[in-house]
């Protein structure tokens, strides 16, 4: 049996790949290019109506460009869209989550003959580049207004925290140098429910990393404003905690967070941003937008363009408002759809700008980069500590990391 592995969608996702990844090495299961395999494994995003579009696209491609392969579809979409998914000629196999991939894989072990010549995936690299993907915690209990993926991924769910040591354990001794803490809502972790911010064990949980592994580097994924505490702002002072923060903020508006159902306020994100700043003024400070939310006003929309234009933010990832089926938002009062695109252009632009004044803000300085592989013989290609992306003209080792000094040449918009 030979296998295929793609996805659309968040980290989480892709996490979930290299665990099905991992099973596969253990089982000695070639995972192999799509042309070679037997079953691809399709990870599916819902977050967006544009998201369910480009898994079904996902799918069909597969189907059609490799017509002699099953594809195993499961994920946020799979869960749903159910119904819809049954009608696509292409999925061959509908399936909830990973743990039903991996039930349905291991019944067809044997069933399709032997191995043969193929190009194998030899380790989870492959899929993660040269950082390793690690889930902390999954699930939601907040129901934000305009979220289908609560519904999707089910009450939150926190790891044990002796199982993620020990996978970032494995982790560097694999040669990774920088771990990711991946989840739905990572900064509830500890906490019962998403709506106990204050119940969570987050520092708790990067403290003891570093007490117990020997990781160089520790990246978060997407932050809730609401779960800042005393104890993070200490452990993000740790030099081993990379200068990257993104905040999950989605609007710049009070009276719009407010319809989102946000447990905060514009007022605790400047504290925050402030805090972070004086912890490092280097560090790269994302997040995501969402414009055109249900009764969105210009005067509101302003509000989030002078946000974004005062705090300087280091990337914003802008996404017009896009309707979910069975969510309240979607029964508010719709901004029209030209509307939601004219207001994502004007805050790109912004937006934009912001970007290329802290890369400017950043040049000569010294930089820590984790490398990747490179498709461009000769050249080396890798990310900054606080999240620029640069390549050199020289051999640099996949996932190692190296101080550089920042100048415009090396810089890889």
């Amino acid at each position: 049996m030979k296998i295929a592995l793609n996805m659309t969608g968040c980290k989480n996702n892709r996490y979930e790949l290299d665990q099905i990844l991992r099973w596969a090495i253990q089982n000695k299961v070639p995972v192999v290019k799509e042309s070679e395999a037997d079953f691809a494994v399709i990870n599916t995003c819902t977050v967006t109506s544009v998201a369910d579009k480009k898994s079904r696209q996902l799918i069909r491609r597969t189907k059609n460009r490799h017509p002699g392969l099953q594809t195993i579809v499961f994920g946020c979409a799979a869960r749903m869209q159910k119904e819809a998914l049954k009608k696509i000629t292409e999925v061959d196999v509908l399936l909830s989550d990973i743990n039903e991939v991996i039930k349905y894989l291991e019944s067809q072990l044997g069933k399709t003959g032997q191995c043969g010549n193929v190009n194998l995936i030899e380790s989870a690299q492959d899929l993660s580049r040269c950082r390793a993907l690690v889930q902390i915690q999954d699930g939601c209990d907040s129901y934000c207004s305009y979220c289908i993926i609560a519904a999707a991924r089910g009450k939150s769910k926190n790891r044990p925290q002796k199982e993620i040591i020990a996978e970032i354990n494995g982790a560097v001794a694999q040669g990774f140098n920088e771990v990711v803490l991946t989840g739905i809502n990572i900064g509830a972790y500890g906490a019962s429910v998403t709506t106990q911010p204050e119940e969570n064990k987050f520092a708790e949980l990067v403290q003891e990393i570093f007490k117990k592994t020997k990781i160089k580097k520790l990246r978060a994924g997407s932050l809730g404003p609401e779960f800042f505490n005393k104890k993070w702002y200490e452990v993000i002072k740790n030099p081993r905690f990379s200068r990257h923060v993104h905040l999950s903020i989605q609007s710049g508006s009070d009276a719009v967070l407010e319809r989102m159902r946000r447990n905060y306020k514009v007022k605790d994100i400047l504290k925050i941003i402030r805090k972070l700043r004086q912890i490092s003024p280097d560090m790269a400070i994302t997040t995501d937008i969402i414009v055109g939310f249900p009764g969105e006003t210009e005067a509101e929309f302003k509000e989030t363009l002078k946000f974004v234009k005062q705090n300087k933010l280091a990337k914003v990832h802008v996404f017009p408002y896009s309707e979910r089926e069975n969510t309240l938002a979607a029964k508010m009062e719709q901004v029209p759809v030209k509307i939601r695109r004219e207001r994502a252009d004007k805050l790109q632009k912004i937006a934009d700008q912001c970007r290329r004044e802290f890369i400017d803000n950043q040049l000569g300085k010294e930089v820590q980069v984790l490398w990747e592989h490179s498709r461009k013989a000769g050249w080396s290609k890798g990310v900054t500590d606080n999240y620029i992306r640069v390549h050199i003209k020289k051999s640099r080792q996949p996932k190692s990391i190296s101080s550089e000094r920042l100048t415009r040449e090396i810089i890889n918009l």
